[in-house]
């Protein structure tokens, strides 16, 4: 247990600069490609039942500040099958939500409620906000346990876990 801790540790500690550090080297494309089939995989199921038919033609930026690192999302209209597309540092997007990665991490989770983040000024929504407050809910009802591998699952829980421990701890 006591090196479960360490590792976790360890890669909350080192993970954000080895990103900022690696995403610059990345070919766009590939980034563009792999997040795309990432998402469109991880929410197959959402999209098939419709319930990302509010981004259909609407564009939701998330802006990952501590990484510097900024990508587009949209569900695609006029495709047989709802595709979600996604465009790097696309000039024009309907909706940004702004976080540094833990927070986001904590966001997916579902650690700490959206709100309390919001308010605690550690994400910010800019431009339509009835599109982000859909995102949001939607958000809000992702059941990450059956989307992931329990592997993966466990993994980003304790290391959520682990996170929010730290936000506790600087809150008070």
């Amino acid at each position: 247990m006591k090196n479960k801790q360490i590792l976790i540790n360890h890669l909350l500690d080192n993970f954000p600069t080895v990103a900022k550090r690696t995403l610059p080297w990345l070919a766009p494309i590939a980034c563009q490609f792999s997040l795309e089939r990432l998402f469109n995989s991880f929410f197959k199921q959402e999209r098939a039942a419709g319930n990302l038919d509010f981004m259909q033609d609407k564009w939701v930026a998330i802006h990952v500040r501590d990484l510097d690192y900024q990508f587009s999302i949209s569900l695609a209209s006029g495709r047989k099958s709802r595709q979600l597309q996604v465009q790097q540092q696309r000039a024009q997007s309907d909706v940004v939500l702004t976080g540094n990665m833990e927070d986001l991490l904590l966001l997916m989770t579902q650690q700490v409620d959206p709100d309390t983040l919001f308010f605690r000024r550690k994400l910010s929504l800019r431009g339509d906000t009835e599109l982000g407050l859909q995102l949001k809910n939607f958000l809000d009802t992702i059941e990450l346990q059956t989307h992931l591998p329990k592997v993966i699952h466990t993994w980003s829980l304790l290391l959520a876990e682990q996170l929010n421990r730290r936000h506790l701890n600087t809150v008070h």
